[in-house]
């Protein structure tokens, strides 16, 4: 049975979430050396492009619709 949408809606919420907390009052310069931040902010885009990918159809119009 497929996953309901909100859920994944929610771990897209949630990624998101956790970059800007990772990179909050971080510095362009700082974050270019933080591998650590660096990685944790690459798995969260995993995690949002997973979740993308797997929305169905009607629901990635409806969000292309609404920009």
């Amino acid at each position: 049975m497929p996953r309901d949408y909100k859920l994944q809606l929610d771990d897209i919420n949630e990624a998101i979430g956790r970059i800007k907390q990772y990179t909050e009052n971080m510095s362009e310069e700082a974050f270019a050396v933080d591998h650590k931040t660096q990685d944790a902010v690459i798995r969260n885009l995993d995690i949002i492009g997973e979740a993308a990918r797997n929305l169905p159809e009607t629901i990635k119009e409806l969000l292309r619709e609404q920009g």
